[in-house]
């Protein structure tokens, strides 16, 4: 079995995570940041993983972690959030000190976005490397974009060979399953390399998961070695 992960981000419907989850995904994404097209709200995110974690009791497959997506985000709107988590995913201007501060007053981990164009970009995440229990190396996005993320757009994985950091990271940006296996290829010989993270690379539509391409994507990520 491949010891790397993948996290299902944007996850908006109780199918797809059951489907995620079945196929073995190892964490599983909520957007709370309202400009997306992935949002869904706290009410609904609750309902849909105390389904979800039914499901884990009844057929024996292992919960994933459970991860919201916050956009600099408020204190309100974190605690509100924060009991169906296991993670906190930072896309905003959260400084290292915020991240571990909000880690400790929630009693979760938190994963640090890090969007990369360039060399600087690997170098500036050294800041992070601790205060982030999980660092997730994502395409910038196009300027006057008005979400985070790469908007379906890989990076330049080759440049993550500059991050010497012992933080673990995940790869993302324009992941899908035909491509997947190249992202996990280039990081072979990176110690902290934990997985992949994909969204818009497993949709038939801006925010409507495709089972299959779920299924597939797990799957690919699942059997490389």
């Amino acid at each position: 079995m491949s010891p790397h992960s993948v996290k299902i981000c944007g996850i908006t419907e109780t199918q797809t995570a059951l489907s995620a989850a079945r196929a073995g995904a190892d964490y599983l994404g909520f957007v709370f940041f309202r400009k997306s097209p992935r949002f869904i709200a706290a009410e609904a995110a609750e309902e849909l993983i105390m389904e979800l974690k039914q499901a884990s009791f009844d057929e024996g497959f292992e919960l994933p972690k459970l991860v919201g997506l916050f956009v600099d985000a408020g204190e309100k709107e974190l605690a509100e959030a924060a009991p169906l988590l296991t993670h906190f995913q930072f896309h905003g201007h959260e400084s290292p000190e915020r991240c571990e501060e909000l880690g400790v007053a929630f009693a979760v981990e938190v994963i640090k976005a890090i969007p990369v164009t360039g060399a600087d970009d690997i170098a500036a995440a050294g800041a992070y490397d601790g205060p982030a229990d999980i660092l997730l190396f994502d395409a910038k996005p196009p300027p006057g974009a008005g979400r985070p993320g790469g908007h379906g757009a890989p990076f330049d994985w080759a440049i993550l060979e500059g991050y010497k950091g012992e933080t673990s990271f995940l790869v993302a940006g324009g992941l899908n399953p035909d491509n997947v296996a190249d992202a996990i290829a280039a990081q072979k010989n990176a110690a902290a390399f934990l997985g992949v993270d994909v969204s818009s690379g497993v949709e038939s539509a801006p925010g409507v998961k495709d089972l299959t391409l779920v299924e597939a994507f797990v799957s690919t990520v699942k059997t490389v070695k």
